[in-house]
């Protein structure tokens, strides 16, 4: 499918599922018989299409902006009360009809017939609220926080997030969510799912195994205290080997003296697949171990075969992985989700998932969108993407126009980034607060 043709499907997607939304809102009002139901400048479709579409200033403002500086801007108080009727599974909704449009369109992006999709959880900073018990956190002598986690399947190729669980920090951890999520995937997609070492368990390799979806998950190296620690792999080299063993909690002598059939889980282990009529769970998997710089390696757990991905393209499939922590830092810093309007769970929930929606749109666009190919006998001394603070930016306007107005792809392609995969830097950990009300851009 062309850019331009795109692009308007995608803006066309939106706004039908916005519009379907609207033609379903009794479901998602608390008083479906009366909330909408008087002629106020704050309908509900204006109020939806709002939270998708303001950015991260001050609220009123975000509002004169909306309506183009009207005389008849409502005021914040106004949108409030509007905005209390909705329940926050009517974003969750559009969120998920409108990725699904995402999915079925024409042209998406894979490797090798397979749609990439990483798996993997983000904090988010909320307003204080010490009312809110599930997100609010005691902080010894300080005045606490509160603190919501998003878990998420991202597309890495297509540049949008599949499916997403949330949940206050702490009450469900990453592997459940991920577990959730993979029974939610479509039975016709043919996907590869990479995790990072925070997945690994049994419990999961166990859950993708019986999904039948293509998996690469990283596991802690043979020398550590994790599951590879269980058989004797070598630990000096690069290998790339094939693992059969048969999990089980029974204890019996002879199932713990046989190491070479058996792996015995302790009964501390989470493990939901075998019981007293299945005591038994055979499992094959394919264990690499690549050497990512001199002396430095990773093990990764796979079902993909050796004639399908060899060891290298192994390797450079899950380094794929680290574009769902970039999509993150775009998520919350170009896109605006630190900056919350309402510090009440439901109005927080709302812009969550507001702000996938808005995230997805940008995202598919702007993966759409090619860079031009370099001139002839013009050497580069780097490769170069897609901008995508420049890209967010116009596809936000974008957003806002009718489908046919603008070719935003063709902009969108005029601002590049240089591509330094040489390029490392230690991860500069520090807590952040929630942005403050008082303290927006105009």
């Amino acid at each position: 499918m062309e850019n331009q043709n795109y692009a308007e499907a995608v803006h066309n997607a939106y706004a039908q599922c916005v519009e379907v939304l609207e033609r379903n809102k009794a479901q998602f009002l608390d008083h479906p018989e009366k909330d909408f139901s008087r002629e106020r400048k704050i309908t509900f479709l204006s109020c939806v299409r709002f939270c998708v579409e303001a950015g991260g200033g001050a609220l009123q403002n975000e509002l004169l902006k909306f309506f183009s500086f009207d005389q008849m801007t409502p005021t914040k108080s106004a949108f409030c009360q509007q905005r209390g009727k909705i329940s926050s599974e009517a974003f969750a909704c559009l969120f998920h009809a409108f990725t699904d449009r995402l999915e079925r369109m024409e042209g998406a992006k894979t490797s090798k017939g397979y749609r990439v999709l990483a798996s993997d959880g983000s904090a988010l900073n909320l307003p204080y609220n010490p009312s809110d018990k599930e997100t609010f956190h005691e902080n010894g002598e300080k005045k606490g926080y509160n603190q919501i986690h998003l878990n998420a399947l991202y597309d890495i190729s297509n540049g949008y997030y599949a499916d997403c669980v949330l949940a206050p920090e702490g009450k469900v951890h990453e592997r459940v969510a991920l577990q959730e999520m993979l029974a939610r995937l479509p039975d016709t997609m043919k996907a590869i799912l990479l995790m990072d070492r925070g997945f690994e368990s049994y419990d999961v390799l166990a859950s993708l195994l019986l999904s039948g979806q293509k998996f690469v998950q990283r596991l802690k190296d043979v020398n550590s205290n994790g599951i590879l620690s269980s058989w004797n792999l070598p630990d000096d080299r690069e290998f790339d080997m094939e693992i059969q063993t048969v999990l089980t909690t029974r204890h019996t002598r002879e199932i713990i003296e046989d190491r070479e059939t058996y792996t015995v889980l302790s009964s501390r282990t989470v493990f939901h697949f075998p019981d007293e009529n299945h005591p038994f769970f055979p499992m094959k998997l394919r264990i690499l171990r690549m050497e990512i710089a001199p002396g430095v390696f990773e093990c990764v757990a796979t079902n993909l075969s050796a004639d399908e991905f060899s060891l290298e393209e192994i390797k450079e499939l899950y380094h794929m992985r680290w574009g769902e922590e970039t999509s993150f830092r775009d998520l919350k810093y170009t896109l605006d989700l630190l900056h919350f309007h309402a510090k009440k769970r439901q109005y927080v929930e709302q812009e969550i998932y507001a702000g996938l929606v808005r995230f997805n749109f940008c995202g598919a666009i702007a993966n759409h969108a090619n860079p031009p190919a370099p001139r002839k006998n013009k050497e580069r001394k780097y490769d170069y993407k897609i901008c995508f603070l420049a890209a967010a930016s116009i596809c936000l306007e974008y957003m806002k126009r009718a489908p046919d107005s603008m070719n935003p792809c063709l902009l969108i392609t005029r601002f590049l980034t240089a591509i330094r995969p040489e390029r490392s830097f230690p991860r500069n950990i520090k807590s952040q607060s929630a942005k403050s009300f008082l303290y927006r851009p105009a």
